[in-house]
């Protein structure tokens, strides 16, 4: 469960006002709307890196939230395979090669950040998110540097989470069809 109630911030001026919503425990959400109306605030928010000015989030005390930003925010001196192992105690490597092999970066998993397309790092960052695992993905701009097909895989994997977990992703991706849309205005 996650419960936005009468959520507000504001920098120089009002970003998001009276802001709610009732998040269930699983399904796929899609944030849209014009920039600068408050969608990585509220993720932001949503994960704890900021306070609101006012208005309140309730989630499940046992909520483990795993987050993709729009920079890949990777460690640049480890390579993509060991920026997943990073995240986890159990260090699943053959979890975390499937991972990549799904997202297309099974030949990439060696090289390390510096050496890898815009796209590769951005793929790497959510293979990282789904490696880490959680009740709670937010993803910010998951698919902004992707081509069609690998926009394609990673809407098809986010799908796939949201059967178990809650979702949610801000977007500017208009051919995504698949999700509840929350048009921030």
């Amino acid at each position: 469960m996650l419960r936005v109630v009468k959520l507000c911030k504001s920098y120089e001026h009002a970003v998001l006002s009276d802001f709610s919503y009732d998040f269930p425990d699983r399904g796929l959400f899609l944030l849209k709307g014009e920039s600068g109306r408050g969608k990585t605030t509220l993720l932001r928010l949503l994960a704890g890196l900021e306070r609101p000015d006012r208005g309140e989030i309730l989630r499940a005390e046992d909520a483990v939230i795993s987050a993709v930003f729009q920079e890949a925010r990777l460690v640049p001196h480890l390579s993509l395979l060991d920026n997943l192992l990073l995240v986890s105690k159990k260090k699943d490597k053959r979890r975390a090669m499937e991972i990549l092999t799904r997202l297309r970066l099974a030949e990439a998993a060696h090289k390390k950040p510096p050496a890898l397309s815009g796209g590769m790092k951005q793929r790497g960052a959510i293979a990282r998110s789904i490696y880490y695992g959680g009740s709670i993905y937010l993803w910010d701009e998951p698919t902004g540097e992707l081509d069609p097909e690998n926009r394609r895989i990673v809407w098809e994997y986010a799908a796939q989470l949201a059967e178990n977990a809650l979702v949610i992703c801000v977007t500017h991706d208009r051919d995504l069809r698949d999700g509840t849309v929350i048009e921030l205005k």
